[in-house]
């Protein structure tokens, strides 16, 4: 302690020193001069303590001298009281600047006693006087907390704090009985300022998907409401939720947000339900626990003797620092008879070195609104919880009771039956809102029936108007809604999907798509080849004396055999050889065989060419097939898109700085007079009409093309932009934390996968292609002009086989007629 500077170092701060002089008769008629050192903004509770001083000192004279010091004036202020006011006791409502509490023989003096209401750092250098400290030790507040939780059945906890509440003081002891007693422990530190709604959400989510249900909250009264607020708008108050505030100053009115979450509060409050009978008379309650601290102060010195200063040396010498610190409080009982009462804070004892001891904790239990005491501790370790309040197993504020609903249009969540006008015991609609309505209903044991229908641009009017229960529309859970309504836990998840009209194949591409491969002109030109080569081999087997002809000529061959290689002969041969079925009619001269291998060259080549640009052409990606993803969509400069101007996705894309959603963005900006629409229908049938990619949500538009628009197709296979959709409420709902107990049931149940399968399954419904398009599969649309072909050949077949058989009748009726009947022998 000695290496501090004390008488050199100026200290800029903002205090002031009030003088209390507490004048009594003691015998000799020696004042008794308390000091009270405070910070800015404590007025009022120096106000308190004055008048808390004068009620306990009514028939004695009172002097009260207080000077407000400027803060830049070094040193200590108990340096500029004047010697004969010298104090008997300083109590101190803030630390003291550092040269007042430094250890050298040579600084600055306290009074003999100091009454500290703050929990000092570990590093604090001790002081000169005799110190009563009237916070509780960190180990204690560490033990109570630890005691509290294991009396709860709690073995683990999530601990929410920051550096401005009372407990922070204790936070190492707290690590290190955690540790002692085997209690698993998590912890966060709450930003400092309330306003930052983004760092405690963020904080929150984490507790929420660790699944810790027990949250120790540790943090100074004025953000408890702000944290309170924050959870439950992000439900993580349920009736499973248990939850410890460890301010003493937090009021009922800072829980509301709790009150319809069945969730269960514990609080803690130092002092008794029944204040002392003595000092200021103020109704339980309305006492922060720092006034309490400061008031018991003043009773406590007010029992000071003046002799307590009789020999008492302002400057001692550090050996006298070390003895006093090791005597600890030695003879103080002499000088302060009443040191052991029950005060606004409890009850007020010390031990031997000025701890505060016996210092009872009353537990109280908040649910509903509504708080009670439930228990006790006390420093022995002792935990008394009573048994006789007890947290509702369940919350039925449902039941029984007959809600008007109303109903906002979207396919297929809530929909008109056709031809249903509403038959007794019946509702004219259907969807999966109203699937979902009935499992509730008949869940939470209440009815309901359907007052009023429309669309979803006055949801926040309907919500608040006051005549609706609950409202049926499952709304995206997006921040703007964040302090006008509240939300169910999520029901679906959805997106936005890419959607066009399907293409017209017969139009694009035609029947004979399978002569594409090859230009026109190739096709003249092999035609042409075929022919010539066929030309030069019937030329070659009428003239070369080696062929069929000459050979059949000179006896060596049938005289069937000598038109093998005819015109008509060769040309059947080419095109044989042409389709890979081999060449009927071989030459027998080597001057053929040369014609003949130089065909088949050229056709395996051509063969080869056509049969690798068929399998290329026909797969070719269309716009329908080739555009999968977002990212495939801004690739892609063919076909135009589009979308509604109001969507949240579009303000997303114009912002985005990240490639696909900047190019698309871009777009969209560059051409929205063309692209963007003030209308999502317009957007639609934009997209009916055809060559336009619409960018879509789910919902209406989906179920419109999977169950009515078999003419539209989906292009992707995933949602992207993804958010989920939950029921609103207004806010403060008393039913939605009922709601919400009922919903996470049924999907534990699977009753939630079943709606899910029945209403919002695309397989289940009569336009679902699902991603086939894209496989690589060939459909009949590719190839039906190669089945035109062959019923085309089949018929000319047919033709020609009437021709040949009735060129074969009339060949053979002509026959018979010119050779007459036969004559009889004679």
């Amino acid at each position: 302690m000695a290496a501090l500077s004390c008488h050199n170092a100026p200290t800029a701060w903002a205090v002031g020193i009030i003088l209390v002089l507490l004048c009594s008769c003691h015998g000799d008629g020696k004042r008794l001069n308390v000091g009270v050192l405070y910070g800015d903004g404590e007025e009022g509770l120096l106000a308190a303590m004055t008048s808390s001083a004068r009620s306990l000192n009514s028939s004695k004279d009172l002097t009260l001298t207080g000077f407000q010091l400027d803060k830049s004036t070094p040193g200590c202020p108990s340096h500029l009281v004047r010697e004969q006011d010298r104090l008997h006791a300083l109590i101190l409502m803030t630390p003291l600047p550092s040269p007042c509490t430094c250890g050298a023989a040579d600084g600055p003096q306290l009074a003999p006693v100091v009454v500290r209401m703050y929990q000092p750092d570990p590093d604090t250098p001790a002081l000169r006087s005799r110190v009563l400290d009237m916070f509780p030790s960190p180990e204690q507040q560490a033990t109570m907390l630890f005691d509290i939780m294991q009396a709860l059945g709690w073995r683990e906890t999530y601990m929410l704090y920051n550096k401005r509440s009372e407990f922070y003081s204790c936070f190492e002891a707290m690590l290190n009985e955690a540790a002692s007693r085997m209690f698993h422990f998590w912890s966060q530190d709450i930003p400092p300022d309330k306003e930052d709604g983004n760092a405690l959400g963020a904080i929150l989510y984490d507790v929420s998907t660790s699944g810790r249900k027990n949250v120790l909250l540790m943090t100074s009264e004025d953000i408890v409401e702000v944290i309170v607020d924050k959870a439950a708008d992000m439900l993580m108050l349920t009736p499973h939720s248990r939850w410890i505030v460890t301010s003493f100053d937090v009021h009922e009115s800072q829980l509301q947000s709790a009150r319809n979450s069945g969730a269960l509060l514990t609080l803690l409050r130092p002092f008794p339900e029944t204040p002392p009978p003595w000092g200021r008379d103020a109704p339980d309650g309305q006492l922060s626990y720092r006034t309490r601290l400061a008031l018991d102060a003043v009773k406590l010195v007010s029992s000071l003797s003046p002799d307590l200063v009789t020999g008492y040396s302002r400057r001692s010498d550090k050996s006298d620092l070390v003895q006093r610190s090791l005597n600890c409080r030695t003879g103080l009982k002499n000088y302060m008879p009443e040191n052991d009462f029950l005060g606004f804070s409890g009850q007020v004892s010390f031990d031997s070195c000025g701890k505060r001891k016996n210092a009872t904790v009353y537990i109280h239990e908040h649910l509903q609104g509504k708080s009670k005491q439930v228990g006790t501790w006390n420093p022995e370790g002792t935990t008394l919880l009573h048994h006789k309040w007890q947290r509702p197993v369940d919350i039925h504020l449902l039941s029984g009771r007959h809600l008007h609903v109303y109903g906002v249009f979207s396919k297929p969540f809530f929909m008109k039956k056709p031809d249903k006008n509403g038959e007794a015991g019946s509702t004219p609609y259907h969807g999966y809102l109203v699937d979902l309505l009935e499992m509730l209903a008949s869940r939470l044991n209440f009815t309901w029936d359907i007052t009023g229908v429309g669309g979803s641009g006055n949801l926040l009017t309907t919500l608040n108007s006051g005549k609706y229960d609950l409202v049926l529309n499952g709304i995206p859970m997006r921040p703007r809604y964040h302090g006008q309504i509240e939300f169910s836990i999520p029901l679906t998840t959805r997106g936005y999907f890419l959607t066009m009209k399907k293409p017209n194949r017969l139009r694009d591409q035609g029947i004979f798509e399978f002569l594409k491969p090859f230009s026109r002109e190739v096709w003249i030109s092999f035609v042409a080849a075929a022919v010539g080569v066929s030309l030069v081999m019937a030329a070659n087997g009428r003239l070369n004396p080696y062929e069929w002809s000459k050979a059949a000529g000179r006896g060596e061959v049938s005289e069937e055999e000598a038109d093998n290689l005819s015109l008509v002969n060769s040309l059947w041969s080419s095109y044989g050889a042409a389709v890979s079925q081999g060449q009927e009619f071989l030459p027998r001269s080597a001057t053929g065989r040369v014609i003949a291998g130089t065909w088949w060259f050229f056709i395996l080549v051509i063969i080869a060419s056509y049969t690798a640009n068929l399998a290329a052409f026909l797969s070719r990606p269309s716009a329908e097939r080739s555009i999968r993803s977002l990212a495939d969509l801004a690739r892609q400069t063919d076909v135009p898109y589009g979308t509604y101007k109001g969507y949240t996705f579009v303000k997303f894309l114009k912002k985005s700085k990240e490639e696909p959603f900047k190019t698309i963005g871009r777009y969209l900006d560059t051409n929205s007079d063309e692209v963007l629409f003030n209308k999502s229908r317009q957007a639609f049938e934009r997209a009916v009409k055809g060559d336009f990619i619409f960018i879509s949500p789910t919902g209406t538009f989906e179920y419109e093309i999977l169950n009515e628009r078999c003419d539209m197709v989906i292009l992707t296979d995933e949602y992207f932009f993804k958010f989920k959709s939950a029921l609103p409420f207004p806010l403060g709902s008393p039913y939605r934390a009922e709601v919400n107990e009922a919903l996470m049931d049924m999907a534990d149940n699977g009753q939630m996968d079943v709606l899910q399968n029945r209403w919002l399954n695309k397989k289940k419904y009569k336009c679902y292609t699902g991603s086939k398009e894209g496989d690589g599969v060939l459909d009949l649309e590719h190839l039906d002009g190669i089945f035109f072909y062959l019923m085309l050949g089949t018929g000319v077949a047919m033709v020609i086989s009437f021709l040949e058989w009735f060129h074969f009748r009339c060949k053979k009726s002509g026959r018979s007629s010119n050779n007459g009947p036969s004559e009889p022998a004679t």
